[in-house]
């Protein structure tokens, strides 16, 4: 493209969220390292940012490190492992 527009640079924004949203993959392998409770803090910020019917955000966040509850919340993760192995396991509920 040559030159700068609003349009183009609505294009450009739009491709990036287009490859970001392609690009997408899922982690299934976790590291045992903790995560510091700054960045936990910003990515539950980021994950109650994602819209929601009207708006509403009607959902509560349970984060734990405890492998007791892990164990619990992996039983509503279709017994996936990789809820035990992360060192902090988030789960939204509807």
């Amino acid at each position: 493209m040559s030159g700068y527009s609003k349009e183009s640079g609505i294009f450009m924004k739009k491709y990036t969220m287009f490859q970001t949203i392609m690009n997408h993959r899922s982690i299934r392998n976790y590291k045992p390292e903790q995560i510091s409770t700054h960045v936990l803090q910003e990515i539950l910020k980021a994950g109650t940012r994602a819209s929601t019917t009207g708006n509403m955000q009607v959902y509560s966040i349970i984060v734990t490190t405890e492998e007791l509850l892990q164990g619990k919340i992996m039983e509503v993760h279709f017994r996936q492992n990789m809820v035990k192995q992360a060192p902090v396991c988030a789960h939204f509920l509807r």
